[in-house]
């Protein structure tokens, strides 16, 4: 389906369309509460239930709205059995998986005036706070990020091309020995182009080979990162393809002494994946916010950009560890 030319009108319209939607249902179910409670109702009753429906849901969202609610959070309290995430101006709407749930609530996190969540919860013994880094990071002194209270770096690696060719970041090496000789825990993440099995498994391999020289330099933890495909919503094909080849890659990581992790937005999480066949597979998510909307497992958390750090010029990334 082509998509509307602006974001904004094209919102305002669904947001239209999901209010009268739901106007038309509470004023519907007056109608049928009138029915079941027995007796004889007049038109004039009806319309009575009818408009009352309305005006408890117009309340309802004025209510929130005045509160400082902005309208995602809206339209999520309305659609409690789906997962709803903003896409580039338009919603998209995922039904809920048969998955795990991570339990989290907004109370869990705080921030500090760096922008450096905390964890103020009591379901993990162990939380710890850290950063990832790509070709974007230009430079970054490792030891005063450590000093920052910051104790590990997960490290871009490369991507897999269309050809299931692989293409080492260029910095990788160079982040890697350093983060290490600050005293850093590091681990890798790569971008995976595989959509069926043999694709996973292939590059998989091809990855092993390529992280023989460096895998007694860091912990083990090998993230694989799946991108959303841009052109059109995902078939049942396409998340079993893609799903496939997530099993596939884990397997062949996991047989060479790696640690797989399995790393999307929410978007691809629920959008592209099966997340019960990968729940032997801790995931990494990547939603950016000061608590996770993201309803399922995950162990590993990027929620956002580090504009406050010292000692880092260019684009590094904050994240949690749940352990």
């Amino acid at each position: 389906m082509k998509r509307d030319k602006n974001p904004k009108l094209h919102t305002l319209y669904l947001i239209n369309i999901i209010i009268m939607c739901l106007i038309t249902l509470l004023s519907l179910g007056g109608i049928l509460y009138l029915t079941l409670m027995g007796g004889k109702y007049t038109d004039r009753d009806m319309e009575r239930a009818r408009r009352q429906g309305r005006e408890d849901l117009l309340l309802e969202m004025e209510a929130s709205f005045q509160g400082g609610t902005d309208t995602l959070k809206v339209i999520r309290e309305l659609y409690p059995d789906k997962v709803i995430i903003d896409d580039y101006g338009s919603y998209s709407f995922y039904p809920m998986q048969d998955a795990a749930r991570n339990g989290f609530s907004d109370q869990d996190f705080s921030k500090d005036e760096r922008g450096i969540l905390s964890y103020q919860g009591d379901a993990y013994s162990s939380v710890r706070a850290g950063i990832d880094v790509n070709q974007s990071t230009i430079s970054i002194d490792y030891e005063k990020v450590r000093d920052q209270g910051l104790e590990f770096v997960c490290i871009y690696a490369g991507r897999f091309n269309s050809r299931q060719e692989f293409l080492p970041d260029e910095t990788f090496s160079d982040h890697l020995l350093r983060a290490s000789e600050a005293g850093l825990d590091t681990s890798l993440y790569v971008t995976l182009n595989a959509r069926n099995e043999e694709a996973g498994r292939d590059e998989a391999e091809s990855l092993v080979e390529y992280l023989k020289p460096w895998k007694e330099r860091f912990g083990g933890e090998v993230a694989l990162q799946v991108i959303y495909p841009k052109k059109e919503p995902a078939s049942d094909m396409a998340r079993m393809g893609y799903t496939d080849a997530l099993l596939s890659a884990c397997s062949v990581l996991s047989e060479a002494g790696y640690s797989p992790i399995v790393c999307a937005d929410s978007k691809t999480f629920c959008g592209l994946l099966d997340l019960a066949r990968l729940e032997d597979y801790p995931r990494w998510l990547q939603e950016y916010g000061d608590s996770p909307y993201f309803p399922y497992r995950f162990s590993m958390w990027r929620y956002g950009a580090a504009i406050m750090l010292d000692g880092v010029e260019g684009s590094v990334f904050l994240d949690l560890k749940f352990e």
